[in-house]
C-alpha cells in the first residue's frame, strides 16, 4: 500500500511538504498570516528580481463587447477575450466564466509572463461533469510546443481514484523538445471546485503542481527495509520535478483549450473557471496556501506581500 504522509486539519489533508513550510493547521484553513521572513541584511539585485510580481488577474466579474472582453484586475491591463458561447456568471471567488467543452475559450491580449524564467499560474476550476478525455484548463502555446499546459486527465479506474491534474512543460519550442510532466491526484472530484497552481522556479529549474494548496507525495511502503517496495504494483508519486527546462513563449495565454497540432486546437474545458492569476516569479508554499483559501474580495497583490 502506498504511504501518503500528511496531516488532516478541518477536512483538508496537508502534504508533508506543505506542513513543513511553516503553516499551522489553523493558518492553512483560515486567513493565513504572512509567512514572509523579515530580512535583516542587504538584499542582492538577483534576490529582488526573483520576488514575485502580479502580472495578471482575471476575476470574471464583468465583461462587455462582442466578443466579450473581461478586464485584467492587475496593473498590466492584459484583458481576456472570450470566444464561442463563453458566459460570465458566478464563480468560487467573485465571478466565473463557464465554457461548454466544445468551442468556448478565452485568450489574453498579451503574453502574461516570461515562461523561461520563474512564474506562477493558478486558477479555480469546476468541471460540469467528469471529463471522459484529457481537457486543458490553461495553456501558453509556442510555434511547435506549448510552454506549459495545465490539464485534467481522467482516471482509467474511476471507481478507485478521481483522475489526475497534470502539467506538461516543453524545454524548447522545437518538434523534438523534451516535454516533462508532473501530476497531482490529491482531490476528490473534478466536479468539485478545485484550486490548481503551477509554480516554476526558473533558476532551480524546479516545477511544482499544487492542488487545493497541496503537493502530492506518496511513497510505496517498504516495511522490511530491504530496499524493495512491498507491493510491486505500487508507484511512488510526487507532484514536482527537478531539471525541468523551459522556453519563452511570445504568444498569449489560452483559457480552456490547448494547441494539439499546427494550427489545431482541442482539449476544450467543460465547466467553470474562477480567479485566474499570473505571477512573474515562483510563489512559496505558504503563498499558494493563501491563494487556495479562495476568499472573495481578495486584493490583487502578491499573497502575504513580497
Amino acid at each position: 500500500m502506498p504511504v501518503s504522509r500528511g496531516l488532516r486539519a478541518a477536512g483538508m489533508l496537508l502534504s508533508t511538504a506543505v506542513a513543513l513550510s511553516g503553516l499551522s493547521a489553523t493558518s492553512a484553513v483560515g486567513v493565513a498570516r504572512s509567512q514572509t521572513p523579515m530580512v535583516d541584511r542587504p538584499v542582492s539585485a538577483d534576490e529582488v528580481r526573483a520576488r514575485p510580481v502580479v502580472k495578471g488577474r482575471w476575476t470574471f466579474e464583468t465583461a462587455s463587447g462582442s466578443p466579450l472582453v473581461t478586464p485584467d484586475a492587475s496593473t498590466s491591463g492584459n484583458a481576456m477575450t472570450l470566444y464561442g458561447g463563453a458566459q460570465i456568471g458566478s464563480g468560487w471567488v467573485d465571478g466565473g466564466v463557464t465554457l461548454d467543452g466544445v468551442d468556448d475559450y478565452g485568450v489574453t491580449s498579451a503574453t502574461p509572463v516570461d515562461s523561461s524564467a520563474g512564474f506562477t499560474i493558478s486558477a479555480w476550476a469546476q468541471a460540469s461533469a467528469v471529463p471522459q478525455k484529457s481537457v486543458a484548463l490553461l495553456s501558453m502555446p509556442g510555434e511547435e510546443q506549448s510552454a506549459f499546459t495545465v490539464l485534467y486527465v481522467p482516471s482509467t479506474t474511476p471507481d478507485k481514484d478521481p483522475g489526475r491534474w497534470r502539467i506538461a512543460m516543453a524545454s524548447e519550442d522545437t518538434p523534438g523538445a523534451t516535454v516533462r510532466q508532473v501530476e497531482n491526484g490529491r482531490f476528490f472530484s473534478p466536479t468539485d471546485w478545485t484550486h490548481v497552481a503551477l509554480v516554476y522556479d526558473g533558476s532551480a529549474k524546479h516545477l511544482s503542481l499544487y492542488v487545493n494548496g497541496e503537493l502530492e507525495e506518496v511513497r510505496c511502503a517498504d516495511d522490511d527495509g530491504d530496499g524493495v517496495q512491498d507491493d510491486p504494483t505500487c508507484t511512488d508519486r510526487f507532484s514536482w520535478a527537478d531539471d525541468v527546462g523551459s522556453f519563452e513563449s511570445a504568444q498569449p495565454m489560452q483559457l480552456g483549450r490547448a494547441k494539439t497540432g499546427p494550427n489545431m486546437w482541442g482539449q476544450y474545458w467543460p465547466g467553470t473557471v474562477s480567479d485566474v492569476w499570473a505571477f512573474q516569479g515562483a510563489l512559496s508554499p505558504a503563498q499558494i496556501q493563501m491563494l487556495s483559501v479562495g476568499m472573495p474580495g481578495m486584493p490583487t497583490d502578491v499573497p502575504g506581500g513580497n
